[in-house]
C-alpha cells in the first residue's frame, strides 16, 4: 500500500518554507487512512517519516479526538526528532476533498503559532487530553484566522458548510451522556470560534443551545475574556490559555454555576 498524495498549493508551499525556516524544524504532511469495516486507522508503509507519526495512532485519547477532527497538528518532541506532524483524517475524506488547502492552511496556522514562540498545552494521554487540545485551539485559532485573512486563503467556505451539517447533526441527534465532558468541551470550543471569526449564526447556535444549553454560559464567560485580551502579546496569550484551560475544565467535569446550583436543589429536595 502506498501513501495518498496530498498536494500542496503554492501559497502553502511557501509558507511551510517560512514555518521551517522559523523553526528549524520538518513540517511533514501524511493522510491517515481509514478502513470502515474493520474501524481502523492506519498509514501506508511508504509515508515518510511514518515512525514518528505512528505512535500517535496507537494513543486510545489522542485517537478518540482525532476522530472527531478533519486534520491534526502535533508538534512532535524527542530527543533528535522534533517535527511538526500533520495528520489529515482519511474518515473523513468525503468532506474535506476539493478542500485540501483550506484544512491544511488552518493546521499550518498551528505550526505557525508553534514557530512565534506562543504557548500550547502539552498533550497527555488521559481523560484530560481533550481539555489541552480545546483551551489550544481557542486561544491559537484567534491568531490563525488573521493570519489566513493576511494571507488571502479562503478558509470560511468549508467553514460555513461544515456549520450547517453540524446543526443539521445536532437537530437530529440525541444530546450526549452527562459523562461526556468532552462533547462539552468541544461544542464550546465550536461556539466560541463562531463567535469570534464569523458573522451571526443564528442556525448554529439555535441547533446548540437546544443540545447542549449548559455550554453557553461558559462560550459567554470565554468570549467576553478573548476580547477584552490581546492574543498577540504572549504574555495575555498564556494568562488566556489558563483561563480557557480552566472554563473548559469547569464544564467538561460539570462544576459550572449552574450545575452547583442543580445539584444543591437536588440533594436538598425541601428547599424551595
Amino acid at each position: 500500500m502506498t501513501a495518498s498524495a496530498l498536494v500542496l498549493s503554492a501559497a502553502l508551499l511557501s509558507w511551510k518554507a517560512e514555518i521551517e525556516e522559523k523553526s528549524g524544524l520538518p513540517l511533514l504532511v501524511a493522510q491517515v487512512e481509514y478502513e470502515k469495516q474493520a474501524n481502523e486507522l492506519w498509514l501506508a508503509e511508504d509515508t515518510p517519516k511514518r515512525e514518528l507519526f505512528v505512535n500517535y495512532l496507537s494513543m486510545d485519547r489522542f485517537t478518540e479526538q482525532f476522530a472527531k477532527m478533519y486534520a491534526v497538528t502535533v508538534h512532535h518532541m524527542t530527543p533528535g526528532k522534533q517535527a511538526y506532524l500533520i495528520m489529515m483524517n482519511g474518515a473523513k475524506e468525503e468532506a474535506w476533498r476539493g478542500h485540501e488547502e483550506a484544512v491544511l492552511a488552518h493546521e499550518f496556522g498551528h505550526a505557525w503559532v508553534r514557530a512565534q514562540g506562543y504557548p500550547a498545552p502539552v498533550f497527555t494521554n488521559t481523560p484530560r487530553a481533550c481539555i489541552g487540545i480545546h483551551a489550544g485551539d481557542i486561544t491559537q485559532h484567534v491568531l490563525i484566522r488573521a493570519e489566513l485573512d493576511g494571507r488571502d486563503i479562503d478558509y470560511r467556505t468549508f467553514w460555513l458548510q461544515t456549520l450547517g451539517e453540524a446543526a443539521a447533526d445536532m437537530e437530529k441527534a440525541d444530546p450526549p451522556p452527562e459523562s461526556d465532558g468532552c462533547s462539552r468541551a468541544l461544542l464550546a470550543a465550536q461556539l466560541v470560534d463562531v463567535r469570534l471569526g464569523l458573522p451571526p449564526q443564528p442556525d448554529f447556535e439555535r441547533a446548540a443551545k437546544k443540545w447542549m444549553p449548559k455550554v453557553l454560559r461558559t462560550v459567554d464567560e470565554i468570549v467576553t475574556y478573548l476580547r477584552r485580551h490581546n492574543m498577540s502579546d504572549r504574555g495575555e496569550h498564556r494568562e488566556a490559555l489558563k483561563f480557557v484551560f480552566e472554563k473548559l475544565k469547569e464544564l467538561a467535569y460539570q462544576r459550572t454555576k449552574d450545575y452547583r446550583v442543580y445539584v444543591t436543589l437536588k440533594e436538598n429536595p425541601h428547599v424551595s
